[in-house]
């Protein structure tokens, strides 16, 4: 489209050549620089330049877009949020919109649209990563182009929701592809909104409908909330993955990483539209009633106009479609595991220490992950630390004499290898997984391996062993002895940046990954007299941009950073993340913890909780006492304040060298020996009493046990076992 008479010529130094579109937040130009570079330049309305708390939100979301650099997202390289009207500019990537290409040319299938499927998915996933909730994920903000799918259109958007309007105001989203708590809590939004609109834009991208669709918006809002989706023209297991994603309650959405590895895995023939399954009425009969509103609808349509109007909504959407019933959601294929949602995690799987970039003690899985022919066995020897991917365990040799140095895939479920290299692997030290890459800790630095083939991929020399390694979606981080922190890209294998932190009395630095940022625990002093402090680097560019004095000693490398407060708006999160580690043990004496905010000067001590280590999760502090009573070990938790919450016999004796519980979703699993119990958080009440035999031998420290998909997976010295977690009954 031209440019308009009173169209700016120039903006911010960037030539305006052509409008690309205009919506409900601003206009879009096609700009260039000097150098001929071209972006798509978004200048805000009027109406949002003059607020100032806009201001504020928008410059806090132009930091985070920045770091959105995926390949399936347009990234930001400009903005100006103090100009008079505000703007921001994103690469610009030519290609027309997913609505334009299903309009033009009918619905997407097979290899098309599963790239569309995980393009879509790696995209929130690199945007949650750095903590940007895109909230308008729809068929127009879907670039189709050469080298697959790009999300455009982020950043704005938050910063102009959260303002409050009272007389222009809109509260952002297209209603076919919003999620249920948009429309009834948009200040109370997280991360599974994006999926839930992911699995309507993949119903639209499949059918050419939304699966909410009615014949006004008001409607179309009332089935968002209340009606299920209609999928039935949805082929097998596809439509039961975006069922999944269009669970009501966020908490039942899978998060990205378990939908990629759920997508990826699906056959091709399931990907495409199928004719609608009849009902037992005529499909347009049954279209119809659906439309025809009940006085129960009418009442609560009516109440959301009074809601919607009193906020000044805006809404823009399509002509309505029609489909068929939906179907229950997904569960798990073994008896003992129907309840997916109780045992899938809601945090980002990042697989380092046990799965978890806090450690060994949380393993943030779900049921997507269990082998579909797992039998009970138990592995060769010679292995040493793993994690879990590709429903495989990857591995690195175990430390010691004689054992030969390698990388090893088992099959997770038999046990068998799949493959083995010998490699100059430093044995105590776990890998981590990026995608499709095993990085491991070599002698001299980093190596990479294709995690499907055994493949070296790359080798990145730094001069000594890299240790204690996480990850996020595009790096891997680890620590040297010499106290230097060092980021690598796994696509590349090249050093993204190298940091050196001040550390003493020879601990190495412990490093975990939250909100965009790493979280350095450092050593300053030695031995009693030593004092902790942990510095926040920013994963892009290893500037430091925050230090917390601890006002206790840490315990080795014991660190978990909590993610806390979730009911509350994101860009706050900065300020909600909290600290928690096990104090150093004095003779025996029960533990204490350190629970302490992010930048604040005090912590709270818990003192004398448990001689046993303590999980933390937002949840809370799950630990188990020493003391036992007539119904076997106490399981207890507590808030992170110290307030005993609940407790709950377990039925199982515990002894001090019990490893930490692991807790996935709402489910906590604990071993102690050859006896293992499954809790539910939510009733408190044991729900599994597997036994564990191949666990009686003492597991090694480098790592607790995993839990995946409702199976054990137990260490010991020299090789694991895995075990069912919950057993059939016969």
């Amino acid at each position: 489209m031209a440019l308009r008479d009173n169209d700016p010529r120039e903006i911010g130094g960037y030539a305006l050549l052509d409008r690309l579109g205009a919506g409900g937040m601003g206009t879009v130009f096609l700009a260039q620089i000097d150098s001929g570079r071209p972006v798509a330049l978004k200048v805000v309305h009027e109406q949002f330049a003059a607020d100032a708390e806009f201001r504020t939100r928008f410059r806090q979301e132009v930091r985070a877009a920045r770091r959105v650099s995926g390949a399936f997202t347009a990234p930001v390289v400009d903005a100006d949020p103090d100009a008079a009207r505000p703007w921001m500019a994103t690469t610009y990537v030519p290609g027309r919109t997913l609505r334009s290409r299903v309009e033009s040319e009918g619905p997407l299938s097979g290899a098309e649209l599963r790239l569309l499927a995980v393009g879509l998915v790696e995209a929130l996933r690199d945007m949650h990563q750095v903590r940007v909730i895109h909230r308008d994920l729809k068929p127009d903000n879907v670039l189709l182009t050469e080298d697959g799918p790009r999300v455009i259109d982020f950043g704005i958007s938050r910063a102009a929701d959260h303002q409050t309007l009272t007389v222009t105001g809109r509260i952002l989203g297209t209603p076919p592809f919003m999620s249920p708590e948009q429309l009834s809590a948009p200040h109370r939004v997280t991360p599974a909104s994006d999926v839930f609109s992911l699995g309507a834009v993949l119903v639209y991208a499949t059918t050419g409908r939304g699966p909410f669709d009615a014949g006004s918006p008001f409607m179309t809002a009332y089935n968002v909330v209340h009606e299920p989706p209609e999928v039935a023209e949805l082929s097998s297991t596809v439509r039961e993955i975006i069922q999944w994603c269009l669970a009501k309650e966020p908490g039942e959405r899978p998060d990205p990483a378990g939908l990629l590895d759920a997508f990826r895995k699906a056959p091709v023939a399931d990907w495409g539209r199928r004719p609608a399954v009849p009902s037992a009425a005529d499909p347009e009969t049954r279209h119809a009633r659906r439309l025809r509103p009940t006085r129960r609808v009418i009442l609560a349509s009516a109440v959301a106009l009074a809601v919607l109007a009193g906020a000044g909504s805006y809404f823009t959407f399509r002509d309505p479609g029609r489909g068929g019933a939906g179907i229950d959601p997904v569960a798990a294929n073994r008896p003992g595991l129907t309840d997916a949602t109780a045992v899938s995690a809601s945090e980002v799987y990042r697989p380092v220490l046990g799965g978890n970039p806090n450690g060994s003690s949380s393993y943030g899985d779900g049921p997507w992950r269990q082998p579909s022919t797992w039998l009970p066995w138990v592995s060769g020897g010679g292995i040493g630390p793993c994690v879990y991917e590709v429903r495989s365990l990857l591995c690195t040799s175990a430390s010691g004499d004689g054992v030969r140095q390698r990388v090893v895939r088992l099959d997770g479920g038999s046990g068998t290898e799949v493959w083995s290299v010998p490699t100059d692997v430093v044995g105590d030290q776990p890998p981590a997984v990026v995608g499709d890459t095993m990085v491991v800790t070599v002698a001299d630095g980093l190596r990479g391996f294709d995690a499907m083939t055994g493949t070296v991929k790359w080798s990145l020399p730094v001069g000594e062993a890299v240790r204690g390694l996480t990850a996020d979606s595009r790096r891997v981080y680890g620590a040297t002895k010499s106290g230097t922190v060092v980021a690598a890209d796994v696509a590349r294998g090249r050093l993204a940046w190298q940091q050196p932190v001040v550390t003493e009395g020879g601990v190495l630095p412990t490093i975990r990954v939250a909100h965009g940022q790493l979280h350095v625990l450092r050593s300053l002093g030695k031995g009693r007299s030593a004092g902790y402090r942990v510095t926040a680097l920013d994963t892009v560019s290893g500037v430091t941009e925050a230090e917390t004095p601890l006002s206790a000693q840490c315990s080795g490398r014991d660190l978990t950073v909590l993610e806390t407060d979730t009911d509350t708006e994101w860009e706050a999160y900065a300020e909600r993340l909290t600290y928690f580690c096990h104090l150093p043990e004095r003779d025996g004496e029960p533990r204490s913890l350190l629970v302490q905010d992010f930048r604040s000067t005090t912590g709270t001590v818990l003192r004398n909780v448990t001689t046993a280590p303590v999980t933390a999760t937002a949840q809370g502090l799950f630990a188990t006492p020493s003391v036992t009573s007539a119904g076997g070990t106490v399981l207890r938790a507590l808030a992170l304040d110290g307030r005993r919450l609940w407790e709950t016999p377990t039925g199982i004796q515990c002894g001090a060298n019990a490893v930490a519980p692991v807790v996935t979703g709402q489910r906590l699993y604990l071993l102690c020996e050859d006896q293992a119990v499954v809790v539910d958080l939510r009733s408190h009440k044991v729900v599994s009493r597997p036994g564990v035999p191949y666990a009686s031998m003492t597991p090694p420290a480098y790592n607790s046990y995993i839990v995946a998909g409702g199976l054990f997976f137990v260490p010991t010295e020299q090789r694991w076992g895995s075990y069912d977690a919950y057993p059939r009954v016969t």
